[in-house]
Order: structure tokens, then C-alpha cells, then sequence
């Protein structure tokens, strides 16, 4: 049996993840699923910048935003945080 420590000290094995996936796949009743937010917060409004990415990379940019039910704007803001922040 596997066991994990979570970011947050919490200790949990396989018979957590059975018990979450059994949930999950019984439809989560009473949750409420919410966003994921990123980590960091805006100290400002938000500003446009324009970057330049071949056609290629901005259709899987689009694709991977659409398939999590997010803007592009949203997605590419994620995806940029949770990069910097990692490295």
C-alpha cells in the first residue's frame, strides 16, 4: 500500500484514493466544484499583453483551455503560474 504526504502535511494512502474515485465517479453529491485558482494574487487590475506563439502551439493553447471549460486568457494565466512558480 502506497502512501502519500499531501503539500498541506496530510498523510493519505490507496484506500483514500479508492474512497475519493468511488465519490467522484458517484457524482460528488453536495459538492460544489468550483474553478482551481491560482497562487498568486493580482495586486491590480488586469492588463493586455500580446505575445507571439506559432499557429500550432496556440491551437493546442485553445484545446487544452476548451477541454477544462476555460478561457484561453484564464488557462494561459495557470499555465504561466504554475510554471514560474515551479521552477
Amino acid at each position: 500500500m502506497t502512501t502519500c504526504i499531501a503539500e498541506n502535511g496530510r498523510v493519505f494512502d490507496d484506500d483514500d484514493v479508492e474512497r475519493w474515485a468511488a465519490q467522484a465517479e458517484a457524482g460528488l453529491a453536495g459538492a460544489e466544484l468550483t474553478r482551481a485558482q491560482v497562487p498568486w494574487r493580482a495586486s491590480g487590475p488586469m492588463e493586455t499583453h500580446s505575445l507571439r506563439v506559432p499557429a500550432g502551439l496556440w491551437e493546442l493553447v485553445e484545446r487544452a483551455a476548451r477541454a477544462k471549460g476555460m478561457t484561453v486568457s484564464e488557462y494561459a494565466r495557470q499555465a504561466l503560474s504554475q510554471s514560474l512558480l515551479s521552477a
